[in-house]
């Protein structure tokens, strides 16, 4: 087991080879990439169509994924049950709510009652710092889009569940303690919550039905979550062999939210429109969460075999959904490569990776150079890409060039970037901030 991905390139590389500890740090960087993905894609919506096009987009994205990775999750964990219980356990797991940076605390008071609040909260803290004194993005965020999501993903584990709002931001001063408290409980009669179109959209996609393969059995965490209900619960409880798979698991968790996204898009202003978002979309999130992604691994440098590396660990593969290799063939150029898989196969939009599946090699070469902005890409038939074995269905050529100008920033990074690059997670890497 590897506590880190230091060293040299190894072309055989896989997640299940990281130890426990290094899968709780990465399960954490894939969990918080779902906050860089509404930062590098709303505010496009909201430039082009205005800031009730953010709301809707936002809510299609959530509702539109979240019952559905949620039932994933709580499978792939056997957590039974439709008490409050099994959904706080869903919310812990669920990659719209990130550990630590949205900091939720829960008491389970018995099966029809529970509450949860936040110390602190990422999301709202930066929508604050970006609002000044105007208020209306802070409802937006507390209220037009919690509102609905909140309660989608509580009905989609038992119908009579309702997420109620305690107290949340904005708050007149001088308020004190958590950001927002929410109780949670389940009773009367069902309240039928109206299910948008857009979910039986997603359901549709081999994601949203794949099954990753069997994992083997260790004795050093637990090996599913179908026992009592963990109000501390971390990564760290979960076995290695789970563990890795729960990693997977969220890569295409987040794989589902921005196909949601991507299909509210296309469905509301065309395919062009999606396609020019989605350019712009990927290479805004990736210098984010691939600095964060190297620093929680120990990689280092800036050369081909740490580009190869972050490849092999980008969240926006997740493994066996999408199959991919890499080679090393010297100091200034390396191959990548998509085989055969669901997500080729996969109906459209295909989320993040449709650019990049569509052959654009320009989608990739602002994920590359995330790590050097003097690398090139660009696509090779795939006949060429003779490490691939006949294998490769997609082909692309990365070439470090020392000569090149660097290649200028997705401005949208910076946004992105905010009060998500330094955070830091307790108990494993420094303070929370």
């Amino acid at each position: 087991m590897r506590d880190d991905y230091a060293g040299d390139f190894d072309p055989d590389f896989e997640w299940t080879q990281l130890s426990r500890q290094a899968l709780g740090r990465f399960g954490r960087e894939i969990m918080l990439c779902a906050m860089m993905h509404d930062r590098g894609l709303l505010p496009q919506v909201g430039r082009r169509y205005g800031r009730e096009a953010m709301t809707d987009v936002a809510v299609d994205e959530w509702m539109g994924s979240s019952p559905l990775y949620n039932e994933r999750n709580r499978a792939l964990l056997q957590i039974s049950g439709h008490d409050v219980g099994a959904i706080f356990k869903g919310l812990q797991l669920d990659i719209g709510a990130p550990h630590q940076f949205l900091d939720f605390h829960f008491e389970l008071k018995n099966e029809s009652l529970g509450y949860f609040w936040l110390p602190f909260c990422g999301a709202f803290s930066f929508v604050k710092e970006m609002a000044g004194d105007d208020e209306k993005p802070i409802f937006q965020l507390c209220h037009h889009m919690e509102d609905t999501t909140f309660n989608a993903t509580v009905a989609a584990v038992h119908p009579r569940a309702r997420c109620i709002p305690e107290h949340r931001p904005p708050q007149a001063p001088p308020h004190a303690g958590p950001v927002c408290r929410w109780r949670v409980e389940i009773g009367g009669e069902p309240t039928p919550l109206t299910e948008r179109p857009i979910l039986q959209a997603i359901r549709q996609s081999l994601a949203a039905g794949f099954e990753f393969g069997p994992i083997p059995e260790a004795h050093d965490g637990l090996s599913d979550y179908g026992g009592a209900f963990r109000p501390d619960f971390v990564l760290e409880d979960l076995s290695q062999p789970v563990l890795a798979r729960q990693a997977k698991e969220f890569a295409l968790d987040w794989h589902l939210l921005v196909r949601a996204a991507y299909t509210s898009i296309e469905e509301r202003y065309g395919h062009a429109a999606m396609g020019e978002i989605a350019r712009h979309h990927w290479a805004a999130v990736a210098p984010v969460y691939s600095a964060r992604i190297r620093r929680a691994l120990g990689i280092e440098g800036d050369d081909l075999g740490t580009i190869l590396k972050m490849l092999q660990l980008d969240p926006c593969f997740p493994p066996e959904y999408v199959v991919s290799g890499c080679h090393w063939r010297d100091a200034r150029t390396g191959h990548f490569w998509i085989e055969a898989c669901a997500a080729l196969e996969d109906i459209l939009p295909r989320g993040i990776l449709e650019p990049l599946f569509g052959g654009e090699a320009a989608a990739l070469e602002a994920v590359v150079c995330a790590v050097n902005p003097r690398a090139r890409v660009r696509a090779i038939d795939p006949a060429d890409c003779y490490a691939a074995a006949g294998r490769a269905k997609l082909a692309f050529e990365i070439v470090l060039d020392p000569q090149a100008a660097a290649r200028e920033e997705e401005p949208l990074a910076g946004l992105v970037r905010s009060n998500i690059i330094d955070f830091r997670f307790r108990g494993t890497d420094g303070p929370l901030e």
